[in-house]
C-alpha cells in the first residue's frame, strides 16, 4: 500500500562488522549474535516495511484477524470492513456482532474472531481513549498482562499489538522465527510461551530499537515465506554464506570443563 505505516530506522547504527569465528550449534543466541543476523538480513532484503497497515487500528484489526490465516485473507476482511464504514474502534465496539462475523468471514473462525475484536476495540476505548500515546505511563509487563487478558488474545497477538501498536521492544516468537532459529541451530523449546521466555530476554538486550525489532519481525516472516523448509533454507543468503567461508551471522558459546569456550559445527549444511 502507498500510504502504508513505514519503519524507520533512527537509532544509532550498529556495527556491521560480523563475529570472526565459526558458526556454532545454538543453545541460544546472544544478542551480537541477533545483531548480526538482523543486519545480515537487511542487508540482503531490504526493508519490508511490516506491519501493512494505513492506520495503527488497522494494525490492531489485522492482528486478531491473521491468527491462523494467510494474510490475504486479512485483506479481504479488511476490505469488507472499511466498505461497510465499520473501520474505527467505536464502530466495531457497538455493532451487532452478527454482522461483524459477516464482514469478517474471509478471515475464517470468524465467531471467535468477532468476539476478540470487539473485546479488544471496547478495552481500547474505555483504557485509553483510542490513542496509543495513553498507554505510556503502563508498564511494559501490566500492559502484555492486560492484553493476555482479553477474549482470543495469545501470546503472539499480544506481543504483535506491544511491538506495533504501542511501540514497545517486544519480541514475536511466531513459527517463522521459530522455524529460523531452529535451523540455524537453537534447541527450541515448545509451545510459544516457552521459546519467548528462551529468546525473548535476549532479544531485548541487543541494542535494537523499538523501530528495528519491528523490522526484523518483518524480514523474519518474510524470509520464511521465501524459503519454507529447510531444504529451500538450505539454499538461501544465510546458508551461502556459511558456504563460502564467511563468519556466520551467528554462533554459539559453551563451556566446557578446563577447556574454556568450545565451538561445533553450525546447522547449516554445504
Amino acid at each position: 500500500m502507498s500510504n502504508s505505516r513505514r519503519l524507520s530506522h533512527r537509532s544509532r547504527p550498529l556495527d556491521d562488522s560480523l563475529p570472526s569465528y565459526q558458526t556454532a550449534a545454538l543453545n541460544s543466541p546472544s544478542p551480537a549474535e541477533i545483531e548480526s543476523l538482523f543486519r545480515l538480513m537487511l542487508r540482503e532484503m531490504g526493508p519490508t516495511g511490516w506491519w501493512p497497515a494505513d492506520t495503527i487500528f488497522e494494525i490492531m484489526v489485522g492482528a486478531v484477524l491473521v491468527q491462523n490465516t494467510a494474510f490475504t485473507n486479512v485483506e479481504r476482511s479488511l476490505a469488507c470492513l472499511k466498505e461497510a464504514g465499520a473501520f474505527s474502534p467505536n464502530a466495531i465496539a457497538t455493532m451487532r456482532n452478527a454482522d461483524l462475523q459477516e464482514l469478517i468471514r474471509p478471515s475464517g473462525f470468524y465467531r471467535n474472531k468477532s468476539r476478540a475484536l470487539q473485546s479488544l476495540a471496547q478495552w481500547y476505548r474505555q483504557r485509553f481513549d483510542c490513542e496509543p500515546t495513553n498507554a505510556l505511563g503502563v508498564p511494559d509487563e501490566e500492559l502484555r498482562h492486560e492484553l493476555l487478558g482479553l477474549f482470543g488474545i495469545g501470546g503472539e497477538t499480544a506481543d504483535v499489538l506491544m511491538l506495533y501498536v504501542f511501540d514497545r521492544r517486544s519480541f514475536v516468537a511466531d513459527a517463522y522465527a521459530r522455524r529460523l532459529f531452529a535451523f540455524l541451530g537453537c534447541r527450541i523449546p515448545a509451545g510459544y510461551r516457552a521459546f519467548h521466555k528462551a529468546v525473548a530476554p535476549v532479544m531485548l538486550t541487543t541494542g535494537l530499537s523499538t523501530a528495528q525489532l519491528q523490522e526484523f519481525h518483518g524480514l523474519i516472516d518474510e524470509f520464511g515465506k521465501a524459503y519454507r523448509d529447510d531444504a529451500a533454507k538450505a539454499e538461501s543468503f544465510i546458508a551461502r554464506r556459511q558456504q563460502t567461508g564467511r563468519p556466520s551471522p551467528m554462533r554459539a558459546e559453551t563451556e566446557s570443563p578446563g577447556n574454556g569456550l568450545v565451538l561445533s559445527r553450525a546447522n547449516i549444511h554445504g
